[in-house]
């Protein structure tokens, strides 16, 4: 488990997948992309990610989204 987490719950971030043009084509989502949103919770699977955490957000749009740590970035603490 990461020691120090870069985001806490309630963290204002903006998120952008990585991947996105490969995994994710879904239309409607292109048009909050990059979304802004509230990290809601935080896991830890250290079987894929290892020591990175995963970001539960909760966009702007209404959805629930997961991302990694290097998909986002701090708008406000």
């Amino acid at each position: 488990m990461a020691v120090n987490p870069r985001f806490r719950v309630g963290d204002l971030v903006r998120a952008c997948y990585t991947f996105y043009d490969y995994f994710y084509v879904d239309e409607e989502d292109d048009l909050f992309y990059p979304w802004s949103g509230i990290v809601v919770d935080l896991y830890f699977d250290e079987e894929y990610f290892g020591d990175d955490a995963i970001y539960d957000v909760l966009c702007t749009d209404g959805t629930q989204r997961l991302f990694a740590e290097w998909e986002l970035m701090l708008i406000q603490r």
